[in-house]
């Protein structure tokens, strides 16, 4: 029945393609959240589904979409960049076979260059958006509902698919989850399909509760401690700081009683990593890292993390107040996961690597800052024309400048620099930047020389 429902939803997007070509974009954008082919039981196991709709969305744009638009944006040049540097790295002289990773990255990375062409308008970057929040949530709701069932827990909380990759790995997801918050409400707000009502309100607010659910029900302390930013930034903003604290600390002191003391358990370890031997190996996996950049500055190529090699100390208390044990006991452990991007970047892919990652992240953010603020004074003009256009590209620009410190702060403690799901919201940032360029960067121009001769003819009268 599963298939039956996967096979309908991936023929809605490609029969909807021959009248609208770039639903075939918004159907690899489906395939690349909720990755349907580990949910299925034949059809999708059987296929190479993915790069069907990614050769069917590049077709569809070159032979039918009328709306082409070619403007290579400087975020686009740096993935490139990337991705050409990764595969020096990996096959040049990676330590390991790679090609398993380079093909799902190198894949993901170049198609959220291609997708800024395709998302022209609005609707379109609203459409893709909401293909991607909704395929998220389709994970996020089953997870929610089994952690208030009581099924939550680290490592244990069951989601569509028995898998602990990508968006199905608890930290990831919560992270991910905790980042895209702002995006649902800028989709609320936004969106040209459903005005804002009190049903759409309520689905904008079951979405993101089902973001947040994921962190406790996942027990992901990166997930909290992205939620801790999240909340933090939100704060700031706000006009009213009193009023929010005092919710959130009600909101919290409410919500206490029915955590699982196995969360609070978990929550504990974050400030005694020597008695956690998770936390304990990562920090030395990242020492291992930087040891290795000493003799390989230019990286060791994807799947690096497989030679590694690190012995633990773990400091083990036990007794009462009055009369405590201490015991030592060293742990070795072999072919580690990174689990921080940064480190997953350097080792992977060298000083140089990381240098073009991390202007990506930079240039990512400084793209919404400059969204938000140039649009602003539009917005404030009443009387302009361009104002519904301007309020709906700096209300992005304000989301993104949320989404990319919390997404940055989890991918402290979380493999993600590659993932999707950041670099399909750097092609929005893209795509949005294109829309504003093409729609307000003439009225702009026009509006800026307009107070340049106010202020020049205000000048000569005074001196006058």
């Amino acid at each position: 029945m599963r298939d039956i429902f996967l096979v309908l939803i991936l023929l809605a997007f490609v029969i909807s393609s021959f009248r609208v070509p770039y639903f075939m974009a918004l159907g690899y954008l489906w395939v690349d959240f909720l990755q349907p082919q580990r949910m299925g039981y034949y059809l999708f196991n059987q296929l190479p589904v993915a790069m069907i709709l990614g050769a069917g969305a590049f077709l569809a744009y070159i032979l039918f979409d009328r709306e082409r638009r070619l403007r290579l944006d400087t975020l686009q040049v740096l993935v490139l960049l990337l991705v050409g540097w990764a595969t020096l790295a990996t096959f040049g002289w990676g330590e390991v076979d790679g090609s398993a990773k380079w093909d799902w990255v190198s894949k993901a990375l170049l198609f959220s260059v291609f997708l800024p062409f395709v998302l022209t308008n609005r609707v379109r970057i609203e459409a893709a958006l909401a293909v991607m929040i909704f395929s998220m949530s389709a994970i996020t709701i089953s997870g929610g509902l089994k952690t208030l069932m009581g099924g939550g827990g680290y490592g244990t909380l069951s989601l569509l698919v028995s898998n602990n990759t990508g968006l199905y790995e608890g930290s990831i997801l919560s992270t991910v989850g905790c980042a895209t918050i702002p995006l649902v409400w800028w989709l609320y707000k936004n969106n040209s399909f459903v005005p804002p009502s009190k049903i759409t309100f309520l689905l904008a607010s079951g979405l993101s509760l089902s973001f947040i659910l994921i962190t406790f029900g996942s027990e992901a302390r990166t997930g909290l401690l992205a939620l801790g930013v999240l909340l933090v930034i939100l704060w700031w903003q706000s006009k009213r700081k009193i009023l929010y604290a005092t919710a959130i600390s009600i909101a919290f002191l409410l919500a206490l009683p029915f955590v699982p003391k196995s969360f609070t358990d978990r929550m504990d370890t974050i400030g005694s990593f020597q008695a956690d031997q998770s936390a304990s190996t990562r920090i030395a996996v990242w020492n291992w890292t930087l040891d290795y950049l000493k003799d390989n500055p230019l990286g060791g190529g994807f799947d690096l993390y497989k030679i590694n090699s690190v012995e633990v100390t773990l400091v083990e208390t036990s007794g009462s107040e009055d009369s405590t044990n201490t015991t030592y006991r060293t742990v070795t452990d072999k072919a580690r996961a990174f689990h921080s991007s940064y480190f997953e970047v350097l080792g992977e892919t060298g000083y140089i690597g990381f240098f073009i990652w991390s202007s990506i992240m930079v240039v990512f953010y400084l793209s919404g800052m400059r969204l938000h603020k140039k649009n602003k004074d539009i917005v404030e003009e009443q009387g302009s024309d361009r104002v519904s256009d301007a309020e709906w590209c700096s209300s992005f620009g304000r989301a993104i400048m949320i989404y990319v410190p919390v997404l940055m702060t989890g991918s402290l403690f979380v493999g993600i620099a590659f993932q999707p799901a950041l670099f399909n919201i750097v092609a929005l940032t893209v795509a949005v930047k294109n829309y504003q360029f093409s729609k307000l960067e003439p009225y702009q121009r026009g509006a800026k020389a307009t107070r340049s001769r106010n202020a020049s003819l205000r000048g000569r009268r005074v001196s006058a």
